[in-house]
Protein backbone atom coordinates (compact mmCIF):
# COMPACT_ATOMS: atom_id res chain seq x y z
CA UNK A 1 0.00 0.00 0.00
CA UNK A 2 1.45 3.44 -0.95
CA UNK A 3 2.39 5.73 1.98
CA UNK A 4 -0.45 8.13 1.16
CA UNK A 5 -2.97 5.26 1.25
CA UNK A 6 -1.59 4.00 4.57
CA UNK A 7 -1.84 7.48 6.01
CA UNK A 8 -5.44 7.82 4.80
CA UNK A 9 -6.35 4.46 6.31
CA UNK A 10 -4.75 5.44 9.61
CA UNK A 11 -6.58 8.76 9.69
CA UNK A 12 -9.86 7.02 8.86
CA UNK A 13 -9.30 4.56 11.72
CA UNK A 14 -8.51 7.43 14.08
CA UNK A 15 -11.64 9.29 13.00
CA UNK A 16 -13.74 6.18 13.54
CA UNK A 17 -12.24 5.68 16.99
CA UNK A 18 -12.73 9.37 17.83
CA UNK A 19 -16.40 9.14 16.92
CA UNK A 20 -16.81 6.16 19.24
CA UNK A 21 -14.66 7.59 22.03
CA UNK A 22 -17.23 9.38 24.12
CA UNK A 23 -19.29 8.66 27.18
CA UNK A 24 -23.00 9.00 26.53
CA UNK A 25 -24.94 11.47 28.64
CA UNK A 26 -26.98 8.56 29.96
CA UNK A 27 -23.90 6.68 31.19
CA UNK A 28 -22.34 9.85 32.60
CA UNK A 29 -25.47 10.53 34.62
CA UNK A 30 -25.98 6.91 35.65
CA UNK A 31 -22.43 6.57 36.99
CA UNK A 32 -21.98 10.09 38.38
CA UNK A 33 -19.13 11.02 36.06
CA UNK A 34 -19.75 14.78 35.94
CA UNK A 35 -16.58 16.69 36.83
CA UNK A 36 -14.43 13.57 36.82
CA UNK A 37 -11.62 12.65 34.46
CA UNK A 38 -12.71 9.78 32.20
CA UNK A 39 -10.21 8.46 29.65
CA UNK A 40 -10.62 6.34 26.52
CA UNK A 41 -9.09 2.96 27.22
CA UNK A 42 -5.78 2.51 25.33
CA UNK A 43 -5.56 0.23 22.34
CA UNK A 44 -5.01 -3.41 23.29
CA UNK A 45 -1.46 -3.36 21.92
CA UNK A 46 -0.72 -0.32 24.13
CA UNK A 47 -2.65 -1.47 27.20
CA UNK A 48 0.38 -1.28 29.53
CA UNK A 49 -0.05 2.50 29.38
CA UNK A 50 -2.64 2.08 32.10
CA UNK A 51 0.07 1.04 34.58
CA UNK A 52 2.01 4.22 33.81
CA UNK A 53 -1.11 6.35 34.20
CA UNK A 54 -1.84 4.65 37.51
CA UNK A 55 1.61 5.45 38.88
CA UNK A 56 1.27 9.07 37.77
CA UNK A 57 -2.10 9.36 39.49
CA UNK A 58 -0.79 7.77 42.69
CA UNK A 59 1.99 10.36 42.79
CA UNK A 60 -0.58 13.14 42.35
CA UNK A 61 -2.68 11.73 45.19
CA UNK A 62 0.33 11.54 47.50
CA UNK A 63 1.31 15.10 46.64
CA UNK A 64 -2.22 16.37 47.09
CA UNK A 65 -2.46 17.65 43.50
CA UNK A 66 -5.37 15.32 42.73
CA UNK A 67 -8.30 14.02 44.77
CA UNK A 68 -9.63 11.52 42.21
CA UNK A 69 -8.53 8.12 43.43
CA UNK A 70 -10.24 6.38 40.51
CA UNK A 71 -8.78 5.84 37.07
CA UNK A 72 -11.89 5.62 34.89
CA UNK A 73 -11.91 4.36 31.29
CA UNK A 74 -14.66 4.08 28.72
CA UNK A 75 -14.95 1.78 25.68
CA UNK A 76 -13.47 -0.98 27.85
CA UNK A 77 -14.08 -4.62 27.00
CA UNK A 78 -13.20 -7.99 28.44
CA UNK A 79 -10.48 -8.24 25.77
CA UNK A 80 -8.83 -5.10 27.17
CA UNK A 81 -8.84 -6.57 30.67
CA UNK A 82 -7.40 -9.86 29.45
CA UNK A 83 -4.64 -7.96 27.65
CA UNK A 84 -3.97 -5.91 30.77
CA UNK A 85 -3.65 -9.09 32.82
CA UNK A 86 -1.23 -10.61 30.32
CA UNK A 87 1.17 -7.67 30.71
CA UNK A 88 1.59 -8.38 34.43
CA UNK A 89 3.16 -11.67 35.46
CA UNK A 90 1.38 -11.52 38.82
CA UNK A 91 -1.90 -10.96 36.97
CA UNK A 92 -2.71 -7.97 39.15
CA UNK A 93 -4.65 -4.97 37.94
CA UNK A 94 -3.16 -1.50 38.54
CA UNK A 95 -5.87 -0.87 41.15
CA UNK A 96 -8.96 -2.54 42.59
CA UNK A 97 -11.22 -3.18 39.64
CA UNK A 98 -14.90 -2.56 39.07
CA UNK A 99 -15.92 -3.50 35.52
CA UNK A 100 -19.52 -2.86 34.53
CA UNK A 101 -19.38 -5.22 31.57
CA UNK A 102 -18.87 -5.05 27.82
CA UNK A 103 -22.27 -3.45 27.35
CA UNK A 104 -21.52 -0.41 29.54
CA UNK A 105 -17.84 -0.31 28.59
CA UNK A 106 -16.84 1.40 31.85
CA UNK A 107 -14.02 0.19 34.07
CA UNK A 108 -12.85 1.80 37.31
CA UNK A 109 -9.45 1.18 38.93
CA UNK A 110 -9.37 2.32 42.57
CA UNK A 111 -5.84 3.39 43.48
CA UNK A 112 -5.68 2.39 47.12
CA UNK A 113 -3.82 4.61 49.59
CA UNK A 114 -2.51 3.89 53.07
CA UNK A 115 -5.37 5.57 54.92
CA UNK A 116 -8.01 3.65 52.92
CA UNK A 117 -6.18 0.35 53.34
CA UNK A 118 -5.92 0.97 57.08
CA UNK A 119 -9.63 1.85 57.29
CA UNK A 120 -10.99 -1.36 55.78
CA UNK A 121 -8.34 -3.55 57.43
CA UNK A 122 -9.04 -2.07 60.88
CA UNK A 123 -12.75 -2.75 60.46
CA UNK A 124 -12.12 -6.24 59.11
CA UNK A 125 -9.70 -7.12 61.94
CA UNK A 126 -12.12 -5.78 64.54
CA UNK A 127 -14.82 -8.08 63.18
CA UNK A 128 -12.28 -10.93 63.11
CA UNK A 129 -11.40 -10.40 66.80
CA UNK A 130 -15.07 -10.44 67.79
CA UNK A 131 -15.68 -13.68 65.88
CA UNK A 132 -12.60 -15.34 67.39
CA UNK A 133 -13.86 -14.45 70.88
CA UNK A 134 -17.10 -16.26 69.98
CA UNK A 135 -15.10 -19.37 69.07
CA UNK A 136 -15.73 -19.02 65.33
CA UNK A 137 -12.12 -18.84 64.12
CA UNK A 138 -12.53 -21.79 61.75
CA UNK A 139 -16.13 -21.04 60.76
CA UNK A 140 -15.48 -18.27 58.24
CA UNK A 141 -13.02 -17.30 55.51
CA UNK A 142 -11.62 -13.76 54.94
CA UNK A 143 -11.78 -13.04 51.20
CA UNK A 144 -9.58 -9.92 50.91
CA UNK A 145 -9.59 -8.31 47.47
CA UNK A 146 -10.61 -11.45 45.57
CA UNK A 147 -12.11 -10.96 42.11
CA UNK A 148 -15.75 -11.98 41.61
CA UNK A 149 -17.56 -12.58 38.34
CA UNK A 150 -20.93 -10.90 38.12
CA UNK A 151 -23.74 -11.07 35.60
CA UNK A 152 -22.52 -11.34 32.01
CA UNK A 153 -18.97 -9.99 31.70
CA UNK A 154 -18.99 -7.88 34.86
CA UNK A 155 -16.29 -8.38 37.45
CA UNK A 156 -15.19 -6.73 40.67
CA UNK A 157 -12.71 -6.73 43.55
CA UNK A 158 -13.69 -5.57 47.02
CA UNK A 159 -11.34 -4.35 49.75
CA UNK A 160 -12.19 -6.86 52.50
CA UNK A 161 -14.95 -9.30 53.26
CA UNK A 162 -15.82 -12.73 54.57
CA UNK A 163 -17.98 -15.73 53.91
CA UNK A 164 -19.06 -18.61 56.15
CA UNK A 165 -17.15 -21.88 56.14
CA UNK A 166 -18.19 -24.41 55.02
CA UNK A 167 -19.37 -22.33 52.08
CA UNK A 168 -22.74 -22.30 50.44
CA UNK A 169 -23.14 -24.70 47.55
CA UNK A 170 -22.59 -21.86 45.09
CA UNK A 171 -20.21 -21.75 42.16
CA UNK A 172 -18.73 -18.27 42.57
CA UNK A 173 -18.74 -18.25 46.39
CA UNK A 174 -19.71 -14.61 46.83
CA UNK A 175 -19.01 -13.36 50.38
CA UNK A 176 -21.88 -12.56 52.68
CA UNK A 177 -20.16 -9.38 53.93
CA UNK A 178 -18.12 -6.90 51.88
CA UNK A 179 -16.14 -3.83 53.01
CA UNK A 180 -15.29 -0.99 50.61
CA UNK A 181 -13.29 2.16 51.46
CA UNK A 182 -12.78 5.36 49.48
CA UNK A 183 -12.41 9.09 49.82
CA UNK A 184 -15.18 11.66 49.99
CA UNK A 185 -14.72 12.72 46.37
CA UNK A 186 -15.67 9.17 45.33
CA UNK A 187 -18.82 8.94 47.45
CA UNK A 188 -21.06 8.38 44.43
CA UNK A 189 -18.72 5.63 43.21
CA UNK A 190 -18.75 3.94 46.61
CA UNK A 191 -22.52 3.78 46.37
CA UNK A 192 -22.22 2.35 42.85
CA UNK A 193 -19.84 -0.26 44.27
CA UNK A 194 -22.45 -1.18 46.85
CA UNK A 195 -25.07 -1.49 44.12
CA UNK A 196 -22.71 -3.69 42.05
CA UNK A 197 -22.49 -6.26 44.84
CA UNK A 198 -26.23 -6.43 45.37
CA UNK A 199 -27.12 -6.33 41.66
CA UNK A 200 -24.64 -9.06 40.75
CA UNK A 201 -25.39 -11.43 43.62
CA UNK A 202 -29.18 -11.70 43.58
CA UNK A 203 -30.78 -14.03 46.16
CA UNK A 204 -31.44 -17.62 45.11
CA UNK A 205 -28.87 -17.49 42.31
CA UNK A 206 -25.98 -19.98 41.99
CA UNK A 207 -23.22 -17.59 43.11
CA UNK A 208 -24.79 -16.78 46.50
CA UNK A 209 -25.96 -13.34 47.54
CA UNK A 210 -24.05 -10.59 49.34
CA UNK A 211 -26.08 -9.72 52.45
CA UNK A 212 -24.17 -6.72 53.88
CA UNK A 213 -21.91 -4.02 52.41
CA UNK A 214 -19.96 -1.75 54.77
CA UNK A 215 -18.83 1.52 53.15
CA UNK A 216 -16.07 3.67 54.65
CA UNK A 217 -15.81 7.30 53.44
CA UNK A 218 -12.59 9.09 54.33
CA UNK A 219 -12.70 12.90 54.42
CA UNK A 220 -9.08 13.98 54.43
CA UNK A 221 -9.49 17.78 54.88
CA UNK A 222 -11.57 17.43 58.07
CA UNK A 223 -10.17 14.08 59.27
CA UNK A 224 -13.71 12.70 59.36
CA UNK A 225 -14.58 9.05 58.66
CA UNK A 226 -18.11 7.84 57.94
CA UNK A 227 -19.03 4.14 58.06
CA UNK A 228 -22.33 3.00 56.56
CA UNK A 229 -23.94 -0.44 56.82
CA UNK A 230 -26.07 -1.33 53.81
CA UNK A 231 -28.48 -4.18 53.20
CA UNK A 232 -30.77 -4.52 50.19
CA UNK A 233 -32.57 -1.26 50.83
CA UNK A 234 -32.61 2.34 49.64
CA UNK A 235 -30.90 3.75 52.72
CA UNK A 236 -28.18 2.60 55.14
CA UNK A 237 -29.35 0.62 58.15
CA UNK A 238 -26.70 2.23 60.36
CA UNK A 239 -24.22 5.11 60.09
CA UNK A 240 -21.26 5.90 62.35
CA UNK A 241 -19.32 9.17 62.12
CA UNK A 242 -15.79 9.53 63.57
CA UNK A 243 -14.34 13.05 64.00
CA UNK A 244 -11.59 14.77 66.01
CA UNK A 245 -12.99 16.43 69.15
CA UNK A 246 -13.83 20.06 68.31
CA UNK A 247 -12.49 21.40 71.62
CA UNK A 248 -9.43 19.22 72.19
CA UNK A 249 -6.05 19.03 70.41
CA UNK A 250 -5.79 16.56 67.53
CA UNK A 251 -4.40 13.30 68.92
CA UNK A 252 -3.41 9.95 67.49
CA UNK A 253 -3.01 8.38 70.94
CA UNK A 254 -5.92 9.49 73.14
CA UNK A 255 -9.40 8.22 72.24
CA UNK A 256 -11.01 10.90 74.43
CA UNK A 257 -9.91 13.41 71.77
CA UNK A 258 -12.27 11.77 69.28
CA UNK A 259 -16.04 11.96 68.89
CA UNK A 260 -17.97 8.93 67.64
CA UNK A 261 -21.65 9.30 66.75
CA UNK A 262 -23.97 6.44 65.84
CA UNK A 263 -22.12 3.67 67.70
CA UNK A 264 -22.48 0.89 68.47
CA UNK A 265 -22.98 -0.59 65.01
CA UNK A 266 -24.69 -3.98 65.09
CA UNK A 267 -24.07 -6.43 62.24
CA UNK A 268 -26.67 -9.22 62.22
CA UNK A 269 -25.05 -12.60 62.83
CA UNK A 270 -27.56 -14.45 60.68
CA UNK A 271 -26.79 -12.30 57.63
CA UNK A 272 -23.09 -13.20 57.89
CA UNK A 273 -23.33 -16.89 58.79
CA UNK A 274 -26.70 -17.68 57.21
CA UNK A 275 -27.97 -19.37 60.38
CA UNK A 276 -29.27 -18.40 63.82
CA UNK A 277 -26.86 -17.92 66.74
CA UNK A 278 -25.91 -20.87 68.95
CA UNK A 279 -24.69 -20.90 72.54
CA UNK A 280 -22.57 -17.82 73.25
CA UNK A 281 -22.83 -16.45 69.73
CA UNK A 282 -24.32 -12.96 69.28
CA UNK A 283 -24.66 -10.28 66.66
CA UNK A 284 -21.37 -8.56 65.80
CA UNK A 285 -21.22 -5.34 67.83
CA UNK A 286 -18.72 -2.64 66.85
CA UNK A 287 -18.29 -0.30 69.81
CA UNK A 288 -17.62 3.41 70.15
CA UNK A 289 -14.10 2.67 71.44
CA UNK A 290 -13.28 0.48 68.44
CA UNK A 291 -14.32 3.22 66.02
CA UNK A 292 -12.27 5.86 67.90
CA UNK A 293 -9.22 3.59 67.70
CA UNK A 294 -9.92 2.99 64.02
CA UNK A 295 -9.88 6.76 63.39
CA UNK A 296 -6.55 7.23 65.17
CA UNK A 297 -4.95 4.30 63.36
CA UNK A 298 -6.18 5.50 59.96
CA UNK A 299 -4.85 9.03 60.32
CA UNK A 300 -1.63 7.69 61.81
CA UNK A 301 -0.92 6.03 58.45
CA UNK A 302 -1.84 9.07 56.32
CA UNK A 303 1.17 10.67 54.65
CA UNK A 304 -0.42 14.11 54.88
CA UNK A 305 -1.54 14.29 58.54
Amino acid sequence: MPPSSRRSARLAAQAQRSAADSVSDELAQQFGLAGRTVLPIPYINDIATIYTQAEERRAQLDQGTSTQEMLIYYNATTSHLNALHSTNRDRNYPGRITFFGDEAGLVFFKLVQAVHECAHLCLSLNIHDILVMMGLRNKYVPVGSSTYKGIGTRQKEGDSGLRPDPPRSAGNQFPTLIIEAGNSESLSQLHKNKDWWFDNSPPNQPQGDVRIVLLIMVYRPTKRIVVEQWHRSSSPSATVVITPHPHKPFSLYDSSHWVVKGAPMVIPFQDVFLRPTNGGETDIILTEASFANMGMQCWGTDTRV
